[in-house]
């Protein structure tokens, strides 16, 4: 009787000690998976290309060679900035010293937001921003929906809610 006792001792030990083992690799194994699209997304990346499907019609808004910069952070922060090529240089030597003219080229052919993101869905790829603040104001305080494909140092992103309506497909490169 001693003897079985000792023996099912060992084996709840062994089944503990085999739980414990299987439920934490399980769990890493669970983390890596799941945060994949997190750790894909991170880092720097400039801006390849932009357009914006609206109506039926293709629109570059920022031109055929556009530049720009995301930068997503491990620590759920993000920044955006998006602009034509060239932007006018302003005649005056100070920027809130523009003309009407130079203003609307700037404002037309710029945009920045920031604020946090997270992954909302991972097999869809969905990311969301919530925006604290944007040279769009109606953005300010809005949480955006985006959909982010990474293969290599590529990524791919859709925008249902293009700034100027319409769908945005901007393509990143991740910066090395």
């Amino acid at each position: 009787m001693k003897s079985y006792v000792k023996g099912l001792v060992v084996a709840v030990q062994f089944l503990a000690i085999f739980t414990a083992v299987m439920f934490g690799i399980s769990d890493v194994w669970a983390k890596e998976k799941g945060g994949a699209l997190e750790k894909q997304i991170q880092g720097t990346w400039t801006l390849v290309s932009i357009f914006v499907e609206k109506e039926g019609e293709k629109i570059d808004v920022f031109g055929a060679n556009p530049r720009g910069s995301m930068i997503l952070t491990p620590n759920g922060r993000f920044s955006v900035i998006m602009m034509k090529s060239s932007l006018p240089k302003f005649a005056a030597t100070s920027r809130i010293k523009g003309t009407t003219e130079e203003n609307q080229a700037v404002v037309q052919g710029s945009l920045a937001w920031f604020g946090s993101y997270k992954i909302a869905n991972a097999k869809e790829n969905m990311v969301v921003f919530n925006i604290e603040g944007s040279t769009f104001p109606n953005w300010d305080g809005e949480e955006q929906k985006l959909f982010m494909n990474v293969t290599g140092d590529e990524m791919k992103v859709i925008n249902p809610a293009a700034a100027i309506g319409g769908k945005g497909y901007p393509t990143w490169k991740r910066v090395k």
